[in-house]
């Protein structure tokens, strides 16, 4: 990819001030007209130290208001960041719809600073950048425009660059922690095959790469601002030309075909423990499940837990005997409702990724992004190429965590029609219950099929080797919040057994 690229190309001054002008009106209006339709933007510089980054990055801001971007400088992690994956600290930085968000470098950098061995790729880069591949694919479905630029010159110019820099007292890094990376910034010929396989691995038709001739600076920014507006007007265009779908379908547009092999249907709901063997197991689980929390700790493992089921099956209760023992330092309770309009204003899995725990912590997900294929689903919160994308998103989502050494846990506790019945019956009947009961549980109860064929949908293609499902039967509580217990403690030691620690 860059054996080709042809570094003697330039524009001269004159040229270069008879099209700018022009070009940062243009950008600007973008902005405001990109603004108003919702369309985020990312906009992402890499390239070689000392390829003029900086100077062409501010070029670039100029002409653009304030207000509509933020600028990231991707460095060396903080201690926060070192505790999560490394493609987290990007999500959580992902712009609104209608903003820019611009990497002065990005994940890209990171992955091959972090994750390299001496300048060669190894299995947890290759590893990094699928999950960076899942990353901007997933944005540029939910309708981002990404748009990646790499600054390319020749190793004599980078040499003649650093001479000129040292000559005016120019600080060679600005960004401090960037010093310690010299030794991976000057080896030009030791990286460059790298680079070159990195470049090719995550060039894709939604978000391709543009190499920029950057040994002449202004041709450089000229190159860069005529791709951001081409990019821009195209996504406009695209998306002014798009059919809209109309959310308010007929409940019949989520029906699928009754799944012959039905998980649920074929549970075994009679399961039962008497409140004597309940209190005797409890007490016992509760005790390994505090011992195993600070394993978990010691070793800097992450565990997330996801609880999903049908309203009134038990969920809060099993998570309550899940956490009672735990030291509450190390642990979070994560109840997940209605989105805010801050998080409808971005992809749906950034607020998931904002709440993943730190290594050696645990999060409880009650209810999750789960949600997506469940009630957004059935309710036509979002249309039907958006859910039936989500699996594939949520699989990849679980994968990426999981690849971080991240143990998963999902639980769906389980009631068949006739106990939440009783169940909703008993919390209308008794006082301090009744705010558990609303309006919505029972409009979702009217649509219980529709519900019990998404969720087996759901089980089918989201449970994997490393995220699989249990199916909790949760018609007798006692049985219920035992079975939580044990599928939690068999599998975090066999986690560990795996890792050499037990």
């Amino acid at each position: 990819m860059l054996e080709n690229v042809d570094l003697s190309k330039s524009i001269s001054k004159e040229e270069y001030d008879n099209v700018i002008e022009n070009l940062k009106i243009r950008i600007g209006e973008l902005q405001r007209k990109a603004w108003k339709m919702d369309i985020p933007i990312i906009v992402v510089f890499e390239g070689w130290h000392a390829s003029g980054m900086a100077e062409i990055i501010n070029r670039f801001l100029m002409p653009l208001n304030p207000m509509g971007f933020e600028l990231y400088t991707a460095g060396k992690p903080c201690a926060q960041e070192e505790k999560k994956p490394l493609i987290w600290r990007f999500w959580t930085k992902i712009p609104k719809k209608g903003e820019i968000a611009i990497f002065d470098r990005s994940w890209y950098r990171r992955i091959t600073v972090e994750h390299s061995s001496k300048g060669k790729a190894n299995d947890k880069m290759s590893k990094c950048l699928e999950g960076s591949n899942y990353f901007e694919r997933q944005l540029t479905d939910e309708g981002y425009l990404l748009i990646k630029f790499f600054l390319h010159i020749s190793k004599e110019e980078q040499g003649k660059r650093y001479r000129e820099m040292k000559k005016q007292g120019i600080p060679m890094f600005i960004v401090e922690e960037e010093e310690e990376e010299q030794e991976y910034l000057n080896d030009y010929d030791k990286h460059l095959p790298l680079i070159e396989s990195i470049l090719e691995r995550t060039d894709r038709t939604s978000a391709p790469w543009t190499i920029v001739e950057s040994e002449d600076k202004n041709f450089a920014t000229i190159k860069i601002l005529a791709k951001v507006i081409e990019s821009i007007e195209n996504k406009i265009q695209n998306n002014e030309n798009e059919i809209k779908i109309s959310q308010n379908h007929h409940n019949e547009n989520c029906i699928i075909p009754n799944i012959d092999s039905s998980i649920l249907e074929k549970t075994d709901l009679d399961k039962s423990l008497t409140y004597k063997e309940y209190k005797k197991e409890k007490k016992i689980c509760q005790k390994k499940i505090t011992q195993l929390q600070y394993e978990l700790f010691k070793h800097r493992i992450p565990l997330i837990c996801v609880f999903e089921g049908w309203d009134a099956s038990g969920k809060g209760g099993g998570i309550r005997r899940l956490a009672q023992k735990l030291n509450p330092r190390l642990y979070q309770v994560i109840p997940v409702g209605v989105p805010s309009q801050t998080e409808i204003s971005h992809h749906y899995l950034w607020r998931f990724y904002n709440e993943i725990p730190e290594a050696g912590h645990i999060a409880i997900f009650d209810r999750s992004w789960y949600g997506r294929v469940l009630v957004e689903r059935v309710e036509n919160l979002c249309g039907d190429q958006e859910w039936k994308r989500a699996y594939r998103e949520i699989n990849e989502f679980e994968e990426i965590l999981s690849n971080y050494g991240t143990i998963i846990i999902k639980f769906w506790v389980h009631i068949d029609k006739d106990e939440q019945l009783h169940r909703f019956r008993k919390r209308e009947k008794t006082a301090h219950k009744k705010w558990k009961i609303t309006p919505d549980d029972w409009r979702n109860r009217e649509k219980w099929n529709l519900y019990r064929d998404a969720a087996d949908e759901m089980l089918q293609k989201t449970s994997t080797s490393w995220a699989p499902w249990t199916i909790v039967e949760s018609n007798d509580k006692y049985y219920s919040r035992i079975k939580i217990f044990h599928t939690v403690i068999d599998r975090i030691e066999e986690e560990l057994k795996q890792r050499g620690i037990q």
